[in-house]
């Protein structure tokens, strides 16, 4: 008996002991606090970057595209080679083919023909040179192609690349390809005859697009029939086609599967001009950029619900906000583009916010060479924004147009000069005026809340173009930013308005929990 109360004991001791032990390496049950987020790499640096170029605007001759890289690591100034690189790749247009019923010209990056005649594709360009800004001529340099962008490493650190002009003058950021776009523009009625809308597709699938015409007269029918753009291709729409007697344009591109990047042009009898992206819909809008030579430009609004909009505008300007069509809401009618004159402005330098009760979306108009030229609702500058291309001295007066809709804004801005061994950054401050000129390191321009300031942006030294990094400071309210060419001095006539795009150097990574695994047999 005394034996058996022994074996049971040790049984039962053991059986203690596997219980202890397998408590020890069992998962916890979760609890009301927890686990922590680890914070560490919360970021990293930038390594890849594409983007795409449409081709030259018809007649306007050989396409230039204005590259430049501002990584973190080079201060906003550096000119050293750094590893990584900018590749320019062509995208050529194949033998002519008729229009398709959807009105497009079927593009593909298999071979070039121009009239009758064979060409290879061309070669390659190649840009190494970080904090630098550089001008080549796109490799497929006329309007029968655009131009593919792939960079790497310390090149796709704060990237942006532009069509430019052979002074080096920026017209339109090459986009990113994407599947939501929207642009906004003139009708055919208002000057418009030609408006070109360009789809490329870099990837290795087939993309779909559908493509949305809204007017003044609704919502276009012309475009029902979805698009296909081939890899490694691109497709033109003639929109003017669909649009005949409109005032105002709108144009959504949308992609049921794969990514393109768009680009939308308009001319008239004197000239063309590109559309900016605008941000997508949203029931508060800023348009930076409202030069002060525009004192007959217009606002163009786009409501693409079914619930006609009422929307009040406030001007941004160096004298503080101001109404220009006073404390009543101005009405535009659901699933159609509207027109507004901003006269009442005058010619003073300004920046719109916009507030809706349902989504909208929204551009300008402003008088200039040829057709004019346009800027677009836009989003604030995040860690910091850049304009490739800015003419050297002599071809154009440079102006900064910033903004700060919500809080003051400060931010530091450098000139970033083409030749290695240049000086040429700074900038000044003022509430309603400054200078940026050729200092040795950067300086603040302040912003107070609720007011533009416009800052002359003089260019370096040398006969070369060059670039502008704007970088708002800590605890900073949002701030906007366009980046306006007027031949003549600044008064003169609008040669560009560039809304200052975003070109990071680091990207946010989702935070990390620690987690368990339990494998049971």
């Amino acid at each position: 008996m005394a034996r058996r109360l022994l074996m049971l004991g040790l049984a039962l001791a053991a059986l203690v002991a596997v219980y202890a032990a397998a408590w020890q390496t069992q998962p916890r049950q979760a609890t009301a606090t927890p686990a922590p987020v680890s914070q560490a790499g919360a970021t990293a640096s930038v390594t890849s970057v594409t983007r795409t170029c449409p081709p030259p605007g018809p007649g306007t001759g050989v396409g230039h595209v204005a590259v430049v890289a501002v990584p973190a690591a080079a201060g906003g100034a550096s000119q050293a080679t750094g590893t990584g690189s900018a590749q320019l790749s062509a995208i050529p247009q194949a033998a002519s083919q008729p229009a398709s019923k959807a009105g497009t010209k079927a593009v593909t990056k298999t071979s070039a023909k121009t009239s009758g005649k064979s060409a290879a594709t061309p070669a390659p360009v190649t840009v190494t040179r970080p904090g630098a800004p550089a001008l080549p001529t796109a490799p497929q340099a006329t309007s029968y192609g655009g131009t593919a962008i792939s960079a790497t490493g310390q090149m796709a650190e704060g990237f942006e690349a532009e069509m430019a002009t052979s002074s080096g003058i920026g017209l339109v950021s090459c986009t990113h390809p994407g599947a939501d776009m929207w642009f906004v523009g003139t009708g055919t009625s208002a000057g418009a005859s030609t408006s070109e809308l360009y789809l490329a597709n870099t990837g290795n699938l087939a993309a779909t697009v559908d493509v949305t015409l809204i007017t003044d007269s609704g919502v276009q029918q012309g475009l029902s029939s979805a698009i296909t753009v081939a890899p490694d291709g691109y497709q033109a729409v003639n929109l003017a086609t669909y649009a005949h007697g409109s005032v105002v344009m709108a144009v959504h591109v949308q992609t049921s599967s794969g990514q393109v990047a768009a680009a939308v042009w308009q001319s008239g009898g004197s000239g063309g001009g590109w559309l900016p992206q605008a941000t997508e819909p949203s029931t508060q809008l800023v348009i930076p950029g409202l030069a002060s030579a525009s004192s007959a430009a217009h606002l163009f609004v786009v409501v693409p619900g079914a619930a006609d909009a009422h929307i009040k505008v406030k001007a941004l300007t160096s004298h503080g906000p101001f109404l220009p069509f006073g404390t009543g809401a101005e009405d535009a009618p659901a699933a159609a583009s509207s027109s507004f004159a901003l006269t009442s402005l005058g010619a003073t330098a300004a920046s719109l916010v916009l507030t809706s009760d349902v989504p909208i979306t929204a551009g300008i108009s402003v008088p200039g060479s040829g057709i004019g030229e346009f800027s677009a609702a836009a989003a604030p500058i995040t860690q910091q924004g850049v304009v490739a291309g800015n003419p050297a001295a002599g071809q154009g007066t440079v102006s900064l147009i910033l903004s700060a809709p919500a809080g003051a804004a400060a931010a530091s801005i450098a000139v970033l000069p083409a030749a290695a061994g240049s000086t040429g950054t700074g900038t000044s401050a003022g509430a309603s005026a400054g200078t940026v000129a050729g200092h040795a390191s950067p300086q603040v321009v302040r912003v107070p809340a609720g007011d533009t300031v416009t800052v002359a942006v003089q260019p370096p030294k040398g006969s070369a173009p060059f670039a502008i990094a704007v970088t708002p400071q800590q605890k900073s309210g949002p701030l906007y930013a366009a980046r306006v060419v007027t031949s003549g001095g600044s008064t003169g006539p609008v040669v560009s308005i560039l809304p200052v795009p975003s070109a990071p150097t680091e990207i946010a990574l989702p935070p990390s929990r620690d987690s368990y695994t339990a494998i049971l047999p």
